[in-house]
């Protein structure tokens, strides 16, 4: 099922503290810039598990996993959910269609719908949700949905960190929490995603995982957890990063990029507007000269890419 888990070749994971989330914790190692780049958009679908590593789970249909496959092209990403400890039985199913803004920009927005038949997802219109459009497919909701990644067959240091953390977040503030399929970013687990505008929160523990997320709910980032925002450049969600340290404005809607130009080593000169202030922010990569396991399910061994900030200037009209 390649939408929900895109296959690779598995090696025996890592045991304990060789894990890749535990060594990246040891290693300090930052997590801005990282938030996946494909898509502005998302469907969430409840399903209560087991969820396989790569291949389908049991109980959707052959013309609903050909249909989550085509999502991709429109920008959308799919995921499964559920609630953490006790689930419900499905049907019906809760299902929300989401979108980020990311690559298209516009405001953000949810929409929530229950189906007693997963066909009904049939009826959405994918080109008007990949253009931001809302599609009056569900309802209107407003509050924040927070999802935390927790599938262990994917990654094991998702179930290792993801369940504590999704435990505790539940336990704090109830409904606007789920358990999540893979969301990327296996070294940064826990992860959390925040909707609509699809902030990626990694390395959120336990302890700390009530403060995070009620900065989600808040509608503000983390910024000793932030990844970044799904949809946008790599560089420029990095840019975004010392934009926020420089100014210290935490709103979500407050900090935006406005134009940027890519350099060929992987960086990029953003202007951004920092709650009226606008900023120059350079970026550029660097390794850390430590080569290390990135990724326990792909036993990807390699010394990744740092963001780091080269130059930051502030611009006056």
């Amino acid at each position: 099922m390649a939408a929900l888990n895109p296959p690779v070749s598995p090696t025996a994971p890592a045991r304990g503290s060789d894990r890749c989330a535990v060594v990246a914790r040891a290693l300090g190692e930052s997590v801005l810039g990282s938030a996946p780049e494909t898509c502005d958009a998302w469907l969430l679908i409840e399903h209560p598990g087991p969820w396989p590593a790569y291949d389908a789970p049991p109980g959707l249909s052959p013309e609903v996993v050909e249909f989550l496959d085509r999502l991709p092209a429109y920008r959308i990403r799919p995921q499964l959910i559920r609630r953490p400890g006790a689930r419900r039985p499905v049907p019906p199913h809760q299902v929300y269609v989401s979108f980020s803004g990311g690559s298209v920009g516009g405001e953000p927005w949810t929409e929530q719908r229950e189906v007693a038949d997963l066909r009904e997802l049939f009826t959405l219109d994918l080109g008007a949700v990949s253009r931001g459009e809302r599609p009056g497919w569900g309802t209107p909701h407003e509050e924040p949905v927070l999802l935390v990644c927790t599938h262990g067959k994917r990654e094991p240091c998702c179930a290792q960190f993801g369940r504590p953390t999704v435990r505790a977040l539940h336990a704090a503030y109830g409904d606007p929490v789920w358990e999540t399929t893979h969301v990327g970013g296996d070294r940064y687990a826990a992860n959390l995603v925040a909707l609509p505008h699809g902030t990626y929160h990694g390395l959120v523990t336990e302890p700390v995982a009530a403060e995070v997320g009620a900065a989600c709910l808040r509608g503000e980032i983390d910024l000793a957890h932030y990844r970044g925002r799904m949809g946008v450049p790599a560089a420029v969600q990095a840019a975004e990063w010392f934009a926020r340290s420089h100014t210290g404005v935490v709103a979500i809607g407050a900090v935006r990029p406005l134009a940027h130009v890519d350099h060929a080593d992987g960086g990029a000169t953003v202007d951004i507007d920092a709650d009226g202030r606008l900023l120059q922010i350079t970026v550029r990569t660097a390794r850390s000269g430590c080569s290390r396991l990135t990724s326990c399910s792909q036993g990807t061994v390699s010394d990744p890419d740092e963001f780091v900030l080269a130059e930051l200037r502030e611009l006056t009209d």
